[in-house]
Protein backbone atom coordinates (compact mmCIF):
# COMPACT_ATOMS: atom_id res chain seq x y z
CA UNK A 1 0.00 0.00 0.00
CA UNK A 2 2.74 2.20 0.80
CA UNK A 3 4.25 1.89 -2.89
CA UNK A 4 0.94 3.08 -4.40
CA UNK A 5 0.29 5.58 -2.36
CA UNK A 6 3.91 6.75 -3.38
CA UNK A 7 3.04 6.10 -6.88
CA UNK A 8 -0.34 7.92 -6.51
CA UNK A 9 1.29 10.92 -5.64
CA UNK A 10 4.06 11.32 -8.13
CA UNK A 11 0.68 10.50 -10.61
CA UNK A 12 -1.19 13.63 -9.34
CA UNK A 13 1.95 16.09 -10.63
CA UNK A 14 2.76 14.38 -13.83
CA UNK A 15 0.94 17.10 -15.72
CA UNK A 16 2.60 20.10 -13.96
CA UNK A 17 6.00 21.57 -14.88
CA UNK A 18 9.44 21.94 -13.52
CA UNK A 19 9.94 25.46 -12.78
CA UNK A 20 12.99 27.29 -11.75
CA UNK A 21 12.64 31.39 -11.19
CA UNK A 22 12.83 33.58 -13.85
CA UNK A 23 14.79 36.19 -12.44
CA UNK A 24 17.87 36.97 -14.23
CA UNK A 25 20.96 36.45 -12.65
CA UNK A 26 23.23 38.10 -14.69
CA UNK A 27 23.80 40.72 -13.25
CA UNK A 28 25.21 38.99 -10.32
CA UNK A 29 28.24 37.98 -12.91
CA UNK A 30 31.44 40.11 -12.21
CA UNK A 31 32.45 39.44 -16.02
CA UNK A 32 30.73 39.61 -19.40
CA UNK A 33 32.49 37.03 -20.38
CA UNK A 34 30.28 33.54 -21.03
CA UNK A 35 30.74 30.31 -18.98
CA UNK A 36 33.28 27.91 -20.29
CA UNK A 37 31.58 24.47 -19.99
CA UNK A 38 33.02 21.80 -21.64
CA UNK A 39 30.40 18.55 -22.09
CA UNK A 40 31.75 15.34 -22.79
CA UNK A 41 28.74 13.55 -24.23
CA UNK A 42 27.86 9.89 -25.32
CA UNK A 43 26.12 10.22 -28.60
CA UNK A 44 26.11 13.70 -29.42
CA UNK A 45 23.47 15.83 -27.90
CA UNK A 46 20.24 15.07 -26.99
CA UNK A 47 16.86 16.81 -25.86
CA UNK A 48 18.52 16.99 -22.18
CA UNK A 49 21.25 19.17 -23.50
CA UNK A 50 18.10 21.16 -25.37
CA UNK A 51 16.93 22.00 -22.10
CA UNK A 52 20.62 22.73 -20.95
CA UNK A 53 21.47 25.51 -23.47
CA UNK A 54 17.19 26.88 -22.34
CA UNK A 55 18.46 27.60 -19.18
CA UNK A 56 20.80 29.91 -19.96
CA UNK A 57 19.31 31.33 -22.74
CA UNK A 58 15.94 31.71 -20.67
CA UNK A 59 17.96 34.04 -18.08
CA UNK A 60 20.55 36.05 -20.63
CA UNK A 61 23.73 34.07 -19.12
CA UNK A 62 25.97 33.64 -21.90
CA UNK A 63 27.56 30.51 -22.07
CA UNK A 64 30.60 28.63 -24.13
CA UNK A 65 29.83 25.16 -24.50
CA UNK A 66 32.86 23.00 -26.16
CA UNK A 67 31.56 19.66 -27.08
CA UNK A 68 33.54 16.37 -26.94
CA UNK A 69 31.36 13.75 -28.38
CA UNK A 70 32.85 10.20 -27.47
CA UNK A 71 30.84 8.54 -30.23
CA UNK A 72 29.54 5.43 -27.68
CA UNK A 73 34.20 5.35 -27.87
CA UNK A 74 34.95 5.61 -23.65
CA UNK A 75 38.31 4.62 -25.12
CA UNK A 76 38.35 8.72 -26.13
CA UNK A 77 37.91 9.91 -22.61
CA UNK A 78 41.57 10.17 -21.60
CA UNK A 79 42.32 12.33 -24.64
CA UNK A 80 39.36 14.71 -24.00
CA UNK A 81 40.91 15.41 -20.31
CA UNK A 82 44.57 15.67 -21.15
CA UNK A 83 42.82 18.27 -24.10
CA UNK A 84 41.02 19.80 -20.74
CA UNK A 85 43.99 20.07 -18.81
CA UNK A 86 45.91 21.92 -21.23
CA UNK A 87 42.95 24.38 -21.91
CA UNK A 88 40.96 24.36 -18.93
CA UNK A 89 37.25 25.29 -18.92
CA UNK A 90 34.93 26.56 -15.85
CA UNK A 91 33.40 23.57 -15.79
CA UNK A 92 32.85 20.06 -17.11
CA UNK A 93 29.52 18.37 -17.81
CA UNK A 94 29.42 14.64 -18.42
CA UNK A 95 26.58 12.66 -19.86
CA UNK A 96 25.63 9.12 -18.47
CA UNK A 97 27.18 6.56 -16.07
CA UNK A 98 30.06 5.14 -18.29
CA UNK A 99 31.49 8.94 -19.10
CA UNK A 100 31.08 10.06 -15.71
CA UNK A 101 33.12 7.05 -14.11
CA UNK A 102 35.92 8.20 -16.48
CA UNK A 103 36.02 11.23 -15.93
CA UNK A 104 35.86 11.54 -12.15
CA UNK A 105 36.30 7.58 -11.07
CA UNK A 106 35.12 5.91 -8.02
CA UNK A 107 34.59 7.99 -5.16
CA UNK A 108 37.49 5.22 -3.10
CA UNK A 109 39.53 4.69 -6.17
CA UNK A 110 40.47 7.99 -7.88
CA UNK A 111 43.39 8.72 -9.78
CA UNK A 112 44.73 12.56 -10.17
CA UNK A 113 46.43 11.61 -12.81
CA UNK A 114 43.24 9.54 -14.67
CA UNK A 115 40.59 11.47 -13.26
CA UNK A 116 39.45 15.25 -13.07
CA UNK A 117 39.78 16.62 -9.44
CA UNK A 118 40.47 20.18 -9.65
CA UNK A 119 37.98 21.14 -12.20
CA UNK A 120 34.08 21.17 -11.00
CA UNK A 121 31.93 18.72 -12.42
CA UNK A 122 28.05 18.29 -12.90
CA UNK A 123 26.85 14.98 -14.45
CA UNK A 124 23.22 13.57 -16.19
CA UNK A 125 21.67 10.65 -17.11
CA UNK A 126 23.53 8.77 -13.74
CA UNK A 127 20.86 6.60 -12.79
CA UNK A 128 22.29 5.09 -9.63
CA UNK A 129 25.42 7.25 -8.80
CA UNK A 130 25.75 5.73 -5.37
CA UNK A 131 25.72 2.07 -6.31
CA UNK A 132 27.88 2.65 -8.76
CA UNK A 133 30.73 4.42 -6.72
CA UNK A 134 30.32 7.76 -8.62
CA UNK A 135 28.94 9.89 -5.28
CA UNK A 136 30.52 9.26 -2.26
CA UNK A 137 28.29 6.98 0.28
CA UNK A 138 26.40 8.80 3.30
CA UNK A 139 28.98 10.51 5.63
CA UNK A 140 31.99 11.16 2.95
CA UNK A 141 31.74 13.88 0.12
CA UNK A 142 33.35 14.61 -3.20
CA UNK A 143 34.36 18.05 -3.05
CA UNK A 144 34.10 18.78 -6.87
CA UNK A 145 31.00 16.84 -8.23
CA UNK A 146 26.97 17.34 -7.97
CA UNK A 147 24.87 16.39 -11.15
CA UNK A 148 21.00 15.07 -11.63
CA UNK A 149 19.78 11.67 -11.67
CA UNK A 150 16.79 10.65 -14.34
CA UNK A 151 15.19 7.40 -13.25
CA UNK A 152 11.89 7.17 -11.12
CA UNK A 153 11.79 5.08 -7.91
CA UNK A 154 11.70 2.07 -8.75
CA UNK A 155 8.93 1.20 -6.85
CA UNK A 156 6.64 3.82 -8.83
CA UNK A 157 8.07 2.16 -12.44
CA UNK A 158 6.37 -1.29 -11.17
CA UNK A 159 3.01 0.26 -9.68
CA UNK A 160 3.12 1.81 -12.97
CA UNK A 161 3.55 -1.04 -15.17
CA UNK A 162 0.63 -2.91 -13.07
CA UNK A 163 -1.63 0.00 -13.75
CA UNK A 164 -1.57 -0.84 -16.86
CA UNK A 165 -1.73 -4.60 -16.93
CA UNK A 166 -0.99 -7.43 -13.98
CA UNK A 167 2.49 -8.10 -13.84
CA UNK A 168 4.29 -11.00 -11.89
CA UNK A 169 7.35 -11.92 -13.71
CA UNK A 170 9.42 -8.81 -15.16
CA UNK A 171 12.00 -9.93 -18.18
CA UNK A 172 15.89 -8.17 -18.27
CA UNK A 173 17.35 -7.94 -21.33
CA UNK A 174 20.41 -5.70 -20.08
CA UNK A 175 24.15 -5.47 -20.37
CA UNK A 176 26.03 -7.42 -18.40
CA UNK A 177 29.44 -4.82 -18.68
CA UNK A 178 27.43 -1.75 -17.35
CA UNK A 179 27.26 -0.95 -13.70
CA UNK A 180 24.27 0.71 -14.11
CA UNK A 181 22.29 -2.03 -15.66
CA UNK A 182 24.12 -4.67 -13.35
CA UNK A 183 22.53 -2.42 -10.18
CA UNK A 184 19.65 -1.56 -11.54
CA UNK A 185 18.84 -5.24 -12.00
CA UNK A 186 19.95 -6.38 -8.28
CA UNK A 187 17.42 -3.49 -7.47
CA UNK A 188 14.76 -4.99 -9.09
CA UNK A 189 15.77 -8.29 -7.83
CA UNK A 190 15.63 -7.19 -4.31
CA UNK A 191 12.07 -5.21 -4.76
CA UNK A 192 10.66 -7.87 -6.38
CA UNK A 193 10.64 -10.24 -3.03
CA UNK A 194 9.02 -7.11 -1.50
CA UNK A 195 6.77 -5.93 -4.06
CA UNK A 196 5.63 -10.16 -5.00
CA UNK A 197 7.39 -10.65 -8.83
CA UNK A 198 10.55 -12.25 -9.88
CA UNK A 199 13.06 -10.85 -12.41
CA UNK A 200 13.46 -12.88 -15.36
CA UNK A 201 16.92 -11.69 -16.15
CA UNK A 202 18.87 -12.14 -19.40
CA UNK A 203 22.44 -10.32 -19.01
CA UNK A 204 24.01 -10.06 -22.39
CA UNK A 205 27.68 -10.07 -23.10
CA UNK A 206 29.45 -12.23 -20.24
CA UNK A 207 31.86 -13.78 -22.18
CA UNK A 208 32.74 -10.12 -24.24
CA UNK A 209 30.94 -7.31 -26.29
CA UNK A 210 26.95 -7.74 -26.17
CA UNK A 211 25.98 -8.32 -30.03
CA UNK A 212 22.84 -6.64 -31.05
CA UNK A 213 22.22 -10.31 -32.50
CA UNK A 214 22.12 -11.63 -28.78
CA UNK A 215 19.04 -9.73 -28.81
CA UNK A 216 15.94 -11.56 -30.02
CA UNK A 217 17.02 -14.70 -28.24
CA UNK A 218 17.28 -13.61 -24.94
CA UNK A 219 13.94 -11.77 -25.63
CA UNK A 220 12.35 -15.41 -27.38
CA UNK A 221 13.86 -17.33 -24.17
CA UNK A 222 12.21 -14.87 -21.69
CA UNK A 223 8.92 -15.29 -23.37
CA UNK A 224 9.43 -19.08 -23.23
CA UNK A 225 9.91 -18.32 -19.45
CA UNK A 226 6.69 -17.02 -18.79
CA UNK A 227 7.63 -13.06 -18.89
CA UNK A 228 4.57 -10.86 -18.17
CA UNK A 229 6.72 -7.51 -20.03
CA UNK A 230 9.87 -6.63 -21.27
CA UNK A 231 11.75 -3.95 -18.98
CA UNK A 232 14.13 -1.70 -20.12
CA UNK A 233 16.16 0.32 -18.04
CA UNK A 234 19.23 2.72 -17.89
CA UNK A 235 20.97 0.82 -20.29
CA UNK A 236 23.29 2.55 -23.32
CA UNK A 237 23.38 -0.95 -25.19
CA UNK A 238 19.78 -1.71 -25.02
CA UNK A 239 19.24 2.11 -25.70
CA UNK A 240 21.05 2.10 -29.01
CA UNK A 241 19.56 -1.33 -29.97
CA UNK A 242 15.88 -0.46 -28.60
CA UNK A 243 14.33 -1.49 -32.11
CA UNK A 244 15.53 -4.80 -31.86
CA UNK A 245 14.60 -5.68 -28.17
CA UNK A 246 11.28 -4.26 -29.33
CA UNK A 247 10.65 -5.74 -32.72
CA UNK A 248 11.77 -9.09 -31.26
CA UNK A 249 9.13 -8.47 -28.00
CA UNK A 250 6.32 -7.81 -30.62
CA UNK A 251 7.70 -11.34 -32.13
CA UNK A 252 6.59 -12.94 -28.37
CA UNK A 253 3.90 -10.68 -27.79
CA UNK A 254 5.68 -8.80 -25.21
CA UNK A 255 4.67 -4.93 -24.90
CA UNK A 256 7.92 -2.86 -23.39
CA UNK A 257 8.26 -0.94 -20.46
CA UNK A 258 11.10 1.89 -20.49
CA UNK A 259 12.80 4.08 -17.21
CA UNK A 260 13.58 6.52 -19.56
CA UNK A 261 11.64 8.68 -22.16
CA UNK A 262 14.06 8.40 -25.20
CA UNK A 263 12.66 3.93 -25.60
CA UNK A 264 8.79 5.46 -25.87
CA UNK A 265 9.03 8.83 -27.38
CA UNK A 266 11.13 7.81 -30.06
CA UNK A 267 10.95 4.25 -30.24
CA UNK A 268 8.17 1.59 -29.95
CA UNK A 269 8.31 0.44 -26.20
CA UNK A 270 4.66 0.79 -24.93
CA UNK A 271 4.99 2.36 -22.05
CA UNK A 272 7.25 4.32 -19.53
CA UNK A 273 6.99 6.47 -16.10
CA UNK A 274 10.14 8.81 -16.99
CA UNK A 275 11.69 12.03 -16.71
CA UNK A 276 11.11 14.73 -19.42
CA UNK A 277 14.85 15.16 -20.89
CA UNK A 278 14.38 18.59 -21.49
CA UNK A 279 13.94 18.97 -17.52
CA UNK A 280 16.71 17.35 -16.28
CA UNK A 281 19.11 19.44 -18.79
CA UNK A 282 17.23 22.13 -16.73
CA UNK A 283 18.05 20.93 -13.53
CA UNK A 284 21.70 20.24 -13.68
CA UNK A 285 21.70 23.55 -15.44
CA UNK A 286 20.26 25.12 -12.35
CA UNK A 287 23.05 23.46 -10.25
CA UNK A 288 25.71 24.97 -12.94
CA UNK A 289 24.17 28.72 -12.26
CA UNK A 290 24.95 27.62 -8.12
CA UNK A 291 28.52 26.76 -8.64
CA UNK A 292 29.88 29.02 -11.52
CA UNK A 293 27.48 31.84 -11.05
CA UNK A 294 26.39 31.80 -7.03
CA UNK A 295 29.35 30.39 -5.74
CA UNK A 296 28.71 26.88 -4.12
CA UNK A 297 30.84 24.22 -3.98
CA UNK A 298 29.78 21.37 -5.59
CA UNK A 299 30.05 19.08 -2.63
CA UNK A 300 27.44 21.46 -0.86
CA UNK A 301 24.64 20.97 -3.84
CA UNK A 302 22.62 17.66 -3.73
CA UNK A 303 22.89 14.88 -6.41
CA UNK A 304 18.59 15.06 -7.04
CA UNK A 305 16.14 13.85 -9.40
CA UNK A 306 13.16 15.20 -10.23
CA UNK A 307 10.76 15.25 -8.33
CA UNK A 308 7.52 14.93 -11.04
CA UNK A 309 7.51 12.46 -13.79
CA UNK A 310 5.59 11.77 -17.43
CA UNK A 311 3.92 8.91 -17.56
CA UNK A 312 4.37 8.02 -21.15
CA UNK A 313 1.65 5.62 -23.49
CA UNK A 314 3.06 4.62 -27.20
CA UNK A 315 -0.51 3.69 -28.76
CA UNK A 316 1.05 2.50 -31.96
CA UNK A 317 2.45 -0.44 -29.96
CA UNK A 318 -0.65 -0.94 -27.88
CA UNK A 319 -2.42 -1.26 -31.11
CA UNK A 320 -0.07 -3.97 -32.77
CA UNK A 321 0.11 -6.03 -29.36
CA UNK A 322 -3.66 -5.42 -28.39
CA UNK A 323 -3.45 -4.57 -25.51
CA UNK A 324 -5.12 -1.50 -24.91
CA UNK A 325 -4.54 1.16 -21.67
CA UNK A 326 -7.05 0.86 -19.19
CA UNK A 327 -9.44 4.13 -19.50
CA UNK A 328 -8.33 5.42 -15.78
CA UNK A 329 -5.18 5.95 -17.54
CA UNK A 330 -6.22 8.42 -20.34
CA UNK A 331 -6.72 11.22 -16.86
CA UNK A 332 -2.84 11.74 -17.06
CA UNK A 333 -1.32 9.52 -18.96
CA UNK A 334 0.70 11.12 -22.43
CA UNK A 335 -0.65 9.17 -25.72
CA UNK A 336 1.85 9.04 -28.56
CA UNK A 337 0.59 7.54 -31.36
Amino acid sequence: MTHLIHFLRILTVLVLAVTFSTTSVLAQTNSPDPLKIAMILWRGETRVENGFRGFFADRGIPVDLQIYDVERDLSRIPGIIATLRKNPPDLVYTWGTGITSNVVGKYNQVDPDKNITDLPVVFVMVSSPWKTGIAAPPGQSRPNITGATHIAPLPAQIQAIRAYRPMNKLGVVYNNGEDNSVSNVEELTALGAEMGFDVLAAPLGQNGDPSSSDIAPAVADLAKRGADILYIGPDNFIGTYRDALTDAGFDNGLAAFSATELEVRDGQAMLGLVSRYELVGRLAASKVEDILINGLSPADIPIETLDRFSYLIRLSSARRLELYPPLSLLDYAEIIK
